[in-house]
């Protein structure tokens, strides 16, 4: 009963968090892994395959059609591969943050709110390669920047209580990542780069006051 008393006039602060899965296509990546593992034909990795993102993200009503808000995503893509033999196993991991400043334009109703829009910000990411059988493990970091839209929805609970899902599609362009010394992941004339795009689904609680 208390969804159907929701003021749809009011100024709101939401601050949002949870998980996203997403189809993720990281073509230098993958090509890159693909030279360094020499996996099987059969086994050799796709250019979309999942991964996973946790969001916060504090948001503003500012006026009765827009709000603002201030996303920050951990994206996480790890890859387990092994040579054509099966023998030399090797572990990829891509972590990146990306804080993202979003403008949103807000459809109320009774017991919701719809949001469109989209925005930019800044990613810094990390690229980790590992050697299982020596253990031997290298890292290299860039940064970049990243564009995203996304529709969102919001559903009330109770007056302070809401459940969220969001669709969007983001770019993320960090390019080649280094490692302490300048050198990059390459593999001949293969080249790692962390330039990436993602559609995703997100889904999570939300707080109003």
């Amino acid at each position: 009963m208390q969804a159907q008393q929701m003021d749809t006039t009011k100024r709101f602060f939401h601050l949002s968090a949870g998980l996203g899965v997403d189809a993720h296509s990281a073509p230098s990546i993958v090509d890159y892994i693909n030279a360094v593992a020499s996996p099987a034909i059969g086994a050799r990795l796709d250019e979309f395959s999942s991964a996973t993102e946790f969001f916060i993200t504090p948001e503003i009503r500012f006026d009765d059609d827009w709000s603002i808000a201030l996303e920050y995503v951990l994206f996480l893509k790890s890859y387990n591969v092994s040579d054509a033999g099966g023998f030399q196993a090797w572990e990829f991991s891509n972590r990146t943050q990306m804080p993202t400043l979003l403008l949103h334009y807000v459809i109320p109703g009774k017991g919701y709110w719809l949001k469109f829009g989209g925005g930019a910000g800044y990613a810094s990411a990390s690229f980790t390669q590992r050697y299982i059988p020596s253990g031997s493990e290298e890292t290299f970091r860039t940064k970049g920047f990243n564009v995203k839209a996304d529709v969102v929805a919001n559903t009330e609970f109770d007056e302070h209580f809401y459940g969220t899902i969001g669709l969007d599609v983001r770019w993320c362009v960090a390019g080649a990542p280094t490692d302490e010394s300048g050198r990059q992941p390459a593999y001949g004339t293969t080249r790692a780069r962390i330039n990436f795009f993602s559609v995703g689904a997100k889904f999570g609680i939300l707080f109003q006051l």
